[in-house]
């Protein structure tokens, strides 16, 4: 669906119908586009809307865990499912007509058959698409000013790599609107530290505009050594590291799900002094008021920048983050 962005928005002018998408899926139709709800489908307001709809298309998505709560998620029982992937049509969830084909090829020939939502669906869509995303706003607490600011500093054609890590699975990979698929990189395996490598191999195809990259302090331990690789190449590149002083989603999960912690609170590094040793300005964000203006001031460099957020000092999410998973036997 990635490649089809021009037959997927006329798609959705021509049916009124909403567009949710995979996290590989953003920015296909950019996310500022009002039928646009995103990367939400697991939040009850759009189960809700699922629940209602008559019929669901479905281009090249393959359904993984964490975007169907762990294949929790219920589908309408009309599923038209296009991939071109022959194997992939009916894997996961049922698919009550399966079409093989190219995603531009098949929604071509489609739109001559398209007609509009009844009345209603449309607002509805619109209604929808605003209620997760000021939830997730609200929920996300101080870290949402630093969201709002990233948006604010960079222009719209800015590449954004995420790292695996809980800015990113909460609101990076959501709230954070992208407006073409080739902006939105982040590791498809799930794997942490691989996030700085893709922004700086990124950063460097794309000279002309900004890179952010978002991290954590304990998927960026894995790759450190790439430091360097960014004081040597001098990108257009500013590294938001998250510092919570460990692995933060299993510490989490640990707090909720078992009695102890093991092996999620990690020593780490003065990123001041790191940054000075490896020949790298730095920036620091201690508190909501500071996201705009160290933002600005470091994508507005034309260089690199380390910007540390201190989470310890900015305060916790109003709802702490627990990816979507089952422990068996609770």
């Amino acid at each position: 669906a990635a490649t089809a962005g021009g037959e997927l928005a006329g798609l959705l002018e021509a049916t009124g119908a909403g567009l949710l998408t995979s996290n590989s899926g953003r920015g296909a139709v950019p996310e500022d586009h009002e039928q646009v709800i995103g990367n939400f489908a697991t939040t009850p307001a759009v189960r809700a809307l699922l629940a209602d709809a008559d019929v669901l298309l479905t281009i090249g998505t393959h359904f993984r865990s964490n975007e169907t709560a762990d294949y929790t998620l219920g589908l309408p029982g009309a599923h038209i499912q296009i991939d071109i992937d022959k194997d992939a049509l009916g894997r996961v969830y049922p698919a009550t007509h399966a079409l093989h084909g190219d995603a531009a090829a098949a929604l071509t020939a489609l739109l001559p058959h398209a007609r509009p939502a009844e009345s209603g669906w449309t607002d509805r869509v619109g209604a929808v698409r605003t209620e997760v995303r000021a939830l997730l706003h609200d929920n996300i607490g101080p870290q949402a000013a630093i969201c709002d600011a990233i948006r604010a500093a960079l222009p719209r054609e800015a590449v954004v790599a995420r790292d695996v890590t809980i800015p990113s699975s909460s609101w990076g990979n959501r709230l954070l609107e992208m407006y073409d698929p080739r902006d939105n990189v982040f590791p498809r395996g799930g794997g942490i530290g691989q996030g700085l490598g893709m922004g700086i191999g990124a950063a460097l195809a794309r000279p002309d505009a900004p890179t952010v990259v978002i991290a954590g302090d304990g998927g960026l331990a894995v790759h450190l050594g790439e430091l360097l690789t960014l004081a040597q190449e001098r990108p257009r590149l500013t590294l938001i590291v998250f510092n919570d002083g460990g692995y933060g989603v299993l510490r989490n999960m640990q707090d909720r799900y078992s009695e102890r912690r093991s092996g999620v609170d990690l020593a780490t590094p003065d990123f001041e002094l790191l940054a000075r040793a490896c020949g790298l300005p730095y920036l620091r964000i201690a508190a909501e008021e500071h996201a705009g203006p160290v933002l600005g001031e470091a994508i507005a460099s034309g260089g690199p920048t380390l910007v540390e957020v201190d989470l310890t000092a900015l305060g916790p999410m109003k709802v702490p983050f627990t990816p979507p998973v089952r422990i068996p036997g609770q």
